[in-house]
């Protein structure tokens, strides 16, 4: 800057210069000492103006205005300290409210859920200005990690403009300040008291989901199994490995009588696995965490910010990291997956009951609502982005955790209202208000074995032509053939697998695994024989397809079409098989 400005002054001097010596030209030698003598004056005062202009703005840099640095602000339209404080003063609860807000809720049932969600939703409010108060380097503006200031109760003590500007004094800021934590450290801990082993609060918990886009735990795939869900996960994982799947993978279990240590090492020796104890990072106390409630907690305390959660039985016949480039998680952060159109009820009224209103427009387009269904959602296969639905996920967690059970003396719990865990994420979003999520536009459908249904007739006297129905043969009157070739065809598959295809219309993946029946007895079972597949049509309101349920979880689908598995397809379902009898998953292996 010094060289820059003596530089110029000279410029300047020189330019001077050479129009007062062009002015006086004929005149005395002394008007050129003259000029020369005035322009050696004005180098001298320049280069002392520039030295001391350099030298004041060097003391300017290096002297702050106060003594204090303010934290770097955290939301978006980079609110100060101050105006996060405000809004802390603003939201803390008086005395009154305060004890509202701690008083145990005592409902039971629809009212239960109802009240909880209410209270939850004021929790997320003050929970989100806590956040901003301490988050530095907002991870939704920056691509760096956020840092929590551990430090503000000194700042708030040592900074007396901040309380000057809020019109308070130090000590009374920081009274509100600590105020403010009790009140939120005690509303979490009556919501959701089971996370306290392992993270001492939700503002470290959730910033400890935070990863870098680039990080390798910023995305995984998680499972929840059992030692007797050995044999699938050791064919389930290599086979995601040969089809691509590089992700890091965490498994997660129940304790020693869940998974066994002989059963972990064997999860361990395959590249990239580690296996995790829920039971360890959970407070269970009054309740049991057991069984399908494992789920939530699980995809909640993994490490990973962005989880495919992936049931034990579940099968891909892609990589499953495409659904992270799927466009509706982009958009929302939790993409779902739908269950069979089957078994119509219509739980408009019970949704109304435990909804806060108003009801969304999502609620509103469910099967739930409209009664073409009474199930939505099928949980083998969850996408979702744990940082950003924080608190949704916490509330699933209490559906499946202190709310799931009734015990016979009047409280009705959770499960007791809904079949399983599966209804409650959906739903659990919806409780707190969250609505980004969205459900998985491919059909849903079943595979094997494909029946080919026609129509039939009694046997008639006169001459007939044979018609197959499935593999009897009916004879029909010839003058009735014609108008029956024009009725659709229809095809029937029955099978424990719920298929789920990609927006193409091919197979994405399947849950129920590849056992023919999965209650057989030990040592005779055997995969299915996956020939084709017929998917649901769904389409104004009108389902062209038929569900039937049958004992041993088998579920058969009748639709006017069928498909073929293409060559690639059949060659990844060969290789999933193969690997399934290498590891002994299946009988006289």
């Amino acid at each position: 800057i010094w060289t820059t400005l003596l530089s110029l002054s000279q410029g300047i001097i020189g330019t001077m210069g050479h129009f007062a010596i062009k002015e006086n030209q004929g005149r005395p030698k002394r008007y050129y000492n003259r000029v020369v003598g005035t322009q050696l004056i004005l180098i001298v005062f320049s280069i002392w103006l520039c030295y001391k202009t350099v030298l004041s703005w060097n003391a300017s840099s290096n002297t702050p205005h106060h003594q204090e640095t303010t934290p770097e602000p955290n939301q978006d339209n980079q609110f100060t300290l101050i105006e996060h404080l405000s809004r802390i003063i603003y939201l803390l609860p008086d005395e009154e409210e305060t004890k509202a807000l701690l008083t145990p809720i005592q409902t039971t049932g629809e009212q239960r859920l109802h009240d909880y969600a209410l209270r939850t939703r004021q929790y997320k409010t003050l929970l989100e200005a806590w956040e901003d108060l301490h988050i530095l380097n907002n991870p939704t503006t920056k691509e760096q990690d956020p840092t929590i200031n551990t430090a503000l109760p000194q700042t708030l003590l040592t900074r007396p403009s901040i309380s000057q500007t809020l019109q308070t004094t130090p000590s009374s800021l920081l009274h509100t300040y600590e105020s403010y934590h009790s009140t939120l450290t005690r509303l979490q801990s009556l919501l959701f008291p089971w996370t306290s082993p392992y993270y001492p609060s939700h503002l470290h918990h959730r910033h400890s989901l935070h990863h870098p886009p680039h990080s390798q735990q910023r995305r995984g795939l998680v499972f929840s199994a059992g030692t007797h869900q050995l044999p699938s996960l050791l064919t389930t994982i290599p086979a995601l490995r040969n089809l691509g799947c590089t992700l890091p993978i965490e498994i997660m279990y129940l304790g020693n009588e869940d998974l066994s240590p002989e059963a972990r090492a064997s999860l361990e020796a395959l590249p990239g696995v580690i296996t995790r104890d829920i039971r360890l990072l959970v407070s269970d106390a009054g309740w049991e965490l057991k069984g399908w409630a494992g789920k939530p907690f699980a995809v909640l305390l993994s490490s990973f910010r962005e989880v495919i959660f992936i049931d034990a039985d579940a099968v891909f016949l892609v990589d499953p990291s495409v659904l992270f480039e799927d466009g509706d998680y982009k958009r929302t952060g939790a993409l779902f997956f739908r269950d069979r159109l089957i078994m119509p009820e219509s739980k408009r009224a019970w949704l109304g009951s435990i909804l806060p209103k108003p009801v969304s427009g999502l609620v509103r387009a469910s099967t739930l609502w409209s009664g073409d269904s009474g199930n939505m959602q099928e949980s083998g296969v969850l996408v979702i982005d744990t940082w950003r639905h924080f608190l949704a996920l916490n509330f699933v967690c209490r559906m499946n955790g202190p709310d799931r059970d009734g015990d016979g003396w009047g409280v009705r719990g959770v499960y007791d209202m809904l079949f399983g865990d599966k209804e409650t994420f959906w739903l659990g979003w919806e409780l707190v208000g969250d609505t980004d999520y969205a459900f998985h536009n491919g059909s849903v459908g079943t595979m094997g074995s494909v029946q080919s249904n026609g129509p039939t007739r009694m046997r008639d006297s006169q001459e007939s032509t044979p018609v197959h129905s499935g593999s009897v043969e009916v004879p029909l009157p010839r003058r009735e053939q014609a108008v029956l070739n024009t009725r659709p065809k229809e095809y029937t598959i029955c099978a424990p697998q719920l298929l789920h295809l990609d927006y193409s219309g091919r197979p994405l993946w399947f849950n129920g695994w590849l056992l023919q029946n999965k209650f057989a007895e030990a040592g005779s079972e055997q995969p299915g024989k996956f020939e084709a597949f017929v998917h649901e049509e769904r389409g104004d309101g009108k389902d062209g397809s038929s569900w039937e349920i049958h004992p041993s979880n088998v579920c058969c689908l009748t639709a006017k079409k069928v498909s073929k598995f293409a060559e690639g397809e059949l060659k990844v379902l060969k290789m999933v098989v193969g690997i399934g009898r290498r590891v002994g998953a299946f009988g006289g292996n």
